[in-house]
């Protein structure tokens, strides 16, 4: 019975052996107690073995002395023994002892150890590649974030840019209509106190009709708009389909505004000549003995003038604008040969630009007196004219060209709106 329990638990201790054998090859080599334990049991196993031959062995087992009572004796001395061993591999299990296993040298082993360590460094290599790999989609996130964020600030400040300048330009064409509107209160003002004219000679300055749309104030209205919206048009067009300098481009088109005004009175000193001719001699319509004559050599008189001038006003939008627009393009033909040669006067912006010169200029002409524009200034007067944005102020001395003509109410008279000019 004792000797069948024996062989139960040296069989129990291989397996055990032998299992943590499996185990610790296919797990953490550095479990020192358990490599311990199994170094421990074997060499029990092997000493047990070897005590267990030295008993069974027949050639040392010695001759039975005392017949039964002496083997019960050595029964009872295994009995005791195989208790000792199992109390020994119980503490061990319980409490082993920390003995250093050197499995290092081990060629069995070496290779299954190495394995284990790269496995590892490979896992820790693989973790850190993730992290890694993780961290660049959420950076390229952000930057993707950033740059959409970049791209609608962008848009905004372009978007306010422009609003901006509308604004701006809503507001100076604001203020220039509070100017206006101001000096034609104050010449109602003065046409309550001034006294009546006489009958037959009608100065518009002093004597204006509401319900008149060609009259000074309109008129100097509209030229302030000539400036700020079909010039502007022009300026910049030309700026786009030329390689012109900006200095060219807007004295090409201040000699515009001037060539429309000077047709204009060309055409009036016109009709005043041929008709003071047709008034001496009226058969002169008959024969067409007027045509291509050149203007003057006769005068109406000046109540005439006046009555002429104003029935010109009632009918002020019926003038021939292309022919004027025609007068325009020969008057600056020899001065702007650049601009001509490259028929940049047939520009369609340009082209509505000299239309709009036409129209407004005629109704300065056909005032009584006659609105006048002016180029003629040398020196730079504050109270006169305003500097071209790329101008120093304090160095504003001597006039280059003029950018925008003065208005005047009529000629040497009163200043309405100042003309824009360039100054060294």
């Amino acid at each position: 019975m004792s000797e069948s329990k024996n062989q139960d638990l040296l069989l129990d201790a291989k397996n055990f052996c032998d299992g943590l054998s499996n185990e610790l090859l296919m797990k953490d080599l550095n479990t020192k107690h358990l490599w311990a334990a199994k170094f421990f049991i074997e060499n029990l196993i092997s000493e047990y073995q070897h005590a267990r031959s030295n008993i069974t062995s027949p050639s040392r087992r010695p001759k039975p002395v005392g017949g039964m009572g002496q083997l019960w004796v050595e029964l009872d001395e295994l009995k005791r023994k195989n208790k000792e061993l199992q109390k020994q591999v119980d503490r061990l299990s319980n409490n082993p002892p920390n003995i250093t296993y050197d499995h290092s040298n081990d060629p069995q082993i070496m290779p299954v150890t190495e394995y284990i360590k790269t496995k590892r460094e490979n896992e820790t290599l693989k973790a850190k590649v993730e992290r890694l790999e993780t961290r660049i989609r959420e950076m390229e996130d952000m930057a993707l974030s950033v740059q959409d964020e970049y791209k609608r600030a962008k848009a905004a400040l372009e978007t306010t840019q422009k609003s901006m300048e509308t604004v701006l330009k809503d507001y100076k064409q604001m203020e220039d209509e509070l100017k206006l509107t101001k000096k034609e209160n104050e010449c109602l003002q003065q046409n309550l106190v001034r006294p009546i004219l006489p009958t037959g000679r009608t100065d518009n300055r002093l004597v204006e009709t509401i319900s008149d749309k060609c009259r000074p104030s309109n008129i100097a209205q509209l030229y302030n708009t000539l400036e700020s919206q079909e010039w502007m048009d022009a300026k910049e067009t030309l700026e786009d389909i030329t390689d012109f300098r900006e200095e060219d481009i807007v004295q090409f088109l201040c000699a515009c505004v001037m060539a429309s005004f000077q047709s204009c009175m060309d055409v009036y000193e016109a009709l005043n000549s041929k008709i003071a001719k047709l008034l001496m001699n009226p058969t002169l319509v008959i024969d067409n003995t007027l045509a291509g004559e050149q203007t003057g050599g006769a005068n109406l008189p000046e109540g005439m003038t006046d009555l002429i001038r104003h029935q010109l006003r009632k009918h002020f939008d019926e003038i021939g604008l292309e022919v004027v627009v025609g007068m325009i393009c020969e008057k600056i033909k020899s001065g702007f040969q650049a601009f001509v040669r490259y028929h940049l006067h047939e520009n369609k912006v340009v082209r509505k630009f000299m239309n709009q010169c036409a129209k407004v200029t005629w109704q300065m002409v056909i005032q009584h007196p006659p609105m006048w524009l002016s180029v003629d200034d040398h020196e730079f007067d504050d109270e006169k004219h305003k500097l071209w944005w790329s101008c120093d102020i304090t160095a504003a001395n001597r006039i280059n060209f003029f950018v925008w003509p003065a208005l005047y109410d009529f000629k040497q008279g009163n200043l309405l709106i100042k003309g824009c000019v360039y100054t060294n």
